[in-house]
This record gives C-alpha cells, sequence and structure tokens, in this order.
C-alpha cells in the first residue's frame, strides 16, 4: 500500500490496515483490539504507542516525498509511546501489531524502532539515550520517500540497477534531514551509514572499523533482523533462531559482541 494510499485510509478514520496474507491469528488479535475485546493495559499501551509513532513517520515520509522540509518535533512525540508499549506490553505485541500494517517501509521502520527500543533497555541505557537511538531507528529509512514506488514495493529480487536506486537512499536520508535543520551527528550518521560494514563492504561510503560509531553498529544489527523476520507475501518470516544464525556468520562485518547482546535482548522478550 503505497504512503499517500495509507494516509488517506487514515484520513478517513482507518484504525488498522491489514493485508491479506497475514495469519489469522494475528488479523483476530487484531480485530479483536480494535473492538475493545482485548483491553489490558498492556495491549492498550502498545496500540497507543503503534499509532503515535506510525503518525510521526507517516507525517515524516509524506513531507519528505512531497520535497517540503521535514519537522523532526513530531517524530519527537512519538518516540515515548515507542518505549512505554516495549516496555510495558513487550516487545512480542509490539512486532504482532505493526504486522498488521500493510505498506512495507512503513512496517519496517516500526518493527526497527520496537527492536532499537528493546535493546536499548536491555542494555540498560540512560533514558536520553534510549531516545536518541530509538528516534534514529524510526526514521532510518527516511530516504526511501524518495525511492520510485515501482521499485520501493517491488514483490521479490530488484535486479542491478533497481538496487542501485534503492541503495541511494541512505545518502538522500541523510540530506533530507540536512535540509530540514537537524544536526544531531548520531541521528545524521545513523540514517547515513546503517548499511555500513565493518570489513568496508556497506554503503554508501564504504566505512571501515572505527569509522562507523557505536549507535550505527547497534542499529545496523536491528535492521537486519528486522528484514530477516519480515512478513511478506513472496516470503513467510525467518525464526529468530535462524536470523540469528545468519547474524552470526557475519563475524567480520557485524560486532560479535553486539550481535550476542542483541541476542540475548531477544531471547528476554519471548
Amino acid at each position: 500500500m503505497p504512503w499517500e494510499t495509507l494516509r488517506h485510509a487514515k484520513t478517513l478514520g482507518a484504525t488498522a490496515c491489514m493485508p491479506a496474507y497475514l495469519p489469522p491469528e494475528t488479523v483476530v488479535a487484531a480485530l479483536a483490539n480494535q473492538v475493545g475485546i482485548i483491553a489490558g493495559n498492556a495491549e492498550k499501551a502498545v496500540s497507543r504507542g503503534v499509532v503515535r509513532a506510525g503518525e510521526a513517520l507517516n507525517g515524516l515520509m509524506a513531507e519528505a516525498r512531497a520535497g517540503q522540509p521535514v519537522r523532526m518535533g513530531a517524530v519527537e512525540a512519538g518516540l515515548g509511546p515507542i518505549l512505554t508499549a516495549v516496555q510495558e506490553g513487550g516487545l512480542a505485541r509490539w512486532l504482532d501489531t505493526v504486522w498488521t500494517h500493510d505498506d512495507a517501509t512503513y512496517q519496517h521502520c516500526l518493527l526497527v524502532a520496537g527492536l532499537a527500543a528493546q535493546f536499548a533497555l536491555h542494555l540498560g541505557f540512560r533514558h536520553e539515550d534510549q531516545f536518541r537511538f530509538v528516534r534514529a531507528a524510526l526514521i532510518h529509512d527516511v530516504g526511501k520517500a524518495r525511492i520510485p514506488l515501482e521499485i520501493l514495493n517491488k514483490p521479490g529480487r530488484l535486479d542491478p540497477d533497481e538496487l542501485a536506486v534503492m541503495r541511494t537512499h541512505a545518502a538522500i536520508g541523510h540530506e533530507v534531514l540536512r535540509a530540514g535543520g537537524e544536526c544531531d551527528p548520531v541521528t545524521l550518521s545513523a540514517v547515513r551509514h546503517h548499511h555500513e560494514m565493518l570489513d568496508g563492504s556497506g554503503y554508501p561510503d564504504g566505512l571501515v572499523g572505527d569509522q562507523i560509531g557505536d549507535m550505527v553498529r547497534l542499529l545496523t544489527i536491528c535492521d537486519i533482523y528486522a528484514a530477516l523476520t519480515e512478513r511478506r507475501p513472496y516470503k513467510s518470516p525467518m525464526p529468530m533462531a535462524d536470523a540469528m544464525a545468519i547474524l552470526a556468520a557475519m563475524d567480520g562485518k557485524l560486532e560479535m559482541r553486539l550481535v550476542e547482546s542483541f541476542g540475548d535482548a531477544m531471547a528476554a522478550a519471548v
């Protein structure tokens, strides 16, 4: 579902947008939550968190796509609800709720934000660092707002030319934020460098080792894990153990100490 369609649905009053390929139990849980059958505090916290973060992300992407200066103030309002949702409702509920949304980029950013919240809480980050990390995670793919939809929403593999266009999103996102007045170096680096690898094989700048900051290293792990475990019409979600095995096999590209800590954070959330 393109961003404009999703936004139009929300404007008309839609509170949940669910793709047809979702497992029946996820659809039932989402519908039950919508009509108030499930009314526990944990479920409410997650529902509020997804709605608030989704609204912030939707507005940011719409501004970026339209070539307007992005307003980060709206994003700030969505960060606390994400952390509260994961802390009070649990990561599993967050992921199940996010998976009810149809737009792939929207879903991915919310998944990465939830994973980042769980990782930050597990690592015992200070409150301000939790917000900073989740902020970067939520907006890390803002540059995809300017990728042609036929490439962005293509089911299956991209060809080499399409892949080259897709890989411009990191540098584009960096420029979008700078043009909007963003000056936090951690956020700017996270958006530009979340596809960099320790061995220099990443993009867009081919950074090596210590050139990649700690926050970016953490975000890259969350980003890869989310991509591996996402639900798509053309693939089943990868089990956690298999996704962690792939991360563990990326020694030299990812920092293994952080991968192990991420695995512990995911195991604690089960």
